[in-house]
């Protein structure tokens, strides 16, 4: 199950555009208070990952920045081996794609809280989830900032 704080309409658009891909990383203070009223009652929080590549051309991994306000201590318990970047994939291209999630560490009977900037699809999340419960994670659920519409 995945709750959302906000939808995605044109300002939050235009919100992550300045927080992810200009680096603008101080706005995300404006979700603060929203962000650590999340009810967080399983055992990790684990933020999606972001490829080496974006990591290396971005410098932070926005849903760890994220899950880090949300909660301090976050686990990476994921990494990403696959670089391509979803906004250049169409709909259908993102639900082919392999999966690029392999699990880092022992995650089994684990409860775990997935942490993401936007859900569109959902399929990052989907595929996430596949590779934690494939490892032995008991539950798994997931908050974004954004949502689609």
């Amino acid at each position: 199950m995945t709750h959302p704080l906000y939808l995605y309409h044109p300002q939050a658009k235009a919100f992550m555009k300045q927080y992810k891909f200009l680096g603008d990383t101080f706005l995300l203070n404006v979700f603060k208070t929203e962000l650590k009223k999340v009810k967080v009652k399983q055992d990790w929080i684990v933020p999606i990952p972001i490829s080496p590549e974006r990591l290396s051309e971005r410098r932070f991994n926005q849903a760890e920045s994220i899950a880090r306000m949300m909660r301090g201590t976050v686990k990476l318990a994921l990494e990403r081996t696959e670089g391509t970047a979803l906004s250049h994939l169409s709909r259908q291209q993102r639900y082919e794609r392999p999966n690029p999630f392999s699990v880092t560490q022992s995650v089994s009977g684990k409860t775990i809280l997935l942490v993401d900037d936007v859900y569109t699809t959902g399929i990052t999340l989907h595929q996430a989830a596949f590779r934690l419960r494939e490892a032995g994670a008991k539950e798994i659920s997931a908050v974004t900032l954004f949502r689609s519409i």
